[in-house]
């Protein structure tokens, strides 16, 4: 079998495709997903083993044949969201954005392999799209299994309207820490000042990029904020204290559920699905 179901939290409230949101964040092993009804109740959170290695074809009817699995009908959605972490990315001003130039944005800040597909998706917070490259193969694969479903990148995703709004009362630095690599954003005066990735193998590389934005950006004030999420743990959250007046998990929304196992779910883990 092409995928192989490692984590599975669902309500008893059956899903109603029409009143919910279907999120799915791709990892270097398959994909995890959350369903999410109304505004805010999860009705079911997976994670999965998963083969993105498949051919187009093939690939597309196991996305499907995984839902089907789980009763779910990838049609219907009130929203659906692929989330790709990329190390290929650009920022482009709305009103300066032409499509038929995507990769000739990317070419200008980083050389991308030909084989990957280049994506954009609207950030109308910001006025901004955010162009990225991601594998063409698994993208395609997805939007064949899911029809409508949009495409961010793991930037696209962090800079939220949410986090943006936060900044209006003191300075944010949003650190997201996936293998290998740290994601920052940083914010301050309801505006998105930066937002990049750098190489970080350990904790202390993280800790170092965090304090060179800090004053780069001049934002060592007495209430600023630094949130993390993604693959932390709590020596990374102990040794950020040393240096930061305020450190916070960042959980993303406020959920509520029915099912006292989401109680345990670690949300910061998988912000790509609550944020």
């Amino acid at each position: 079998m092409s995928y192989k179901v490692t984590t599975i939290i669902k309500s008893d409230k059956a899903v109603a495709n029409n009143d919910s949101r279907l999120s799915i964040c791709l990892s270097a092993n398959g994909f995890s997903f959350s369903i999410i009804a109304g505004e805010n109740e999860i009705v079911m959170f997976g994670e999965t083993d998963f083969d993105l290695n498949l051919p187009l074809g093939e690939q597309a009817q196991a996305i499907k044949d995984f839902f089907a699995g789980l009763g779910i009908s990838t049609f219907g959605f009130k929203q659906t969201t692929l989330v790709v972490s990329t190390d290929y990315y650009v920022w482009i001003p709305e009103h300066l954005h032409d499509p038929i130039r995507n990769r000739q944005y990317l070419n200008m800040v980083s050389s991308t392999n030909l084989s990957m597909g280049v994506y954009h998706i609207a950030v109308p917070h910001l006025r901004s799209m955010m162009v990225f490259a991601a594998p063409s193969t698994v993208v395609t694969s997805f939007k064949l299994a899911i029809p409508g479903i949009d495409v961010h990148s793991q930037h696209s995703i962090l800079a939220s309207e949410h986090n943006k709004l936060q900044s209006a009362r003191h300075p944010l630095i949003l650190m997201h820490v996936r293998e290998g690599v740290g994601d920052f954003e940083a914010f301050y005066n309801g505006q998105l000042l930066l937002s990049c990735s750098y190489n970080a193998q350990n904790e202390s590389e993280l800790l170092y990029h965090a304090i060179e934005l800090m004053k780069q950006l001049h934002l060592e004030t007495p209430d600023m904020e630094i949130a993390i999420c993604g693959n932390v743990d709590r020596r990374l959250y102990a040794t950020l204290q040393h240096y930061f007046p305020n450190v916070t998990l960042y959980t993303g929304r406020t959920l509520t559920y029915t099912n006292p196992q989401f109680h345990t779910l670690p949300t910061y883990k998988h912000i790509m699905l609550f944020s």
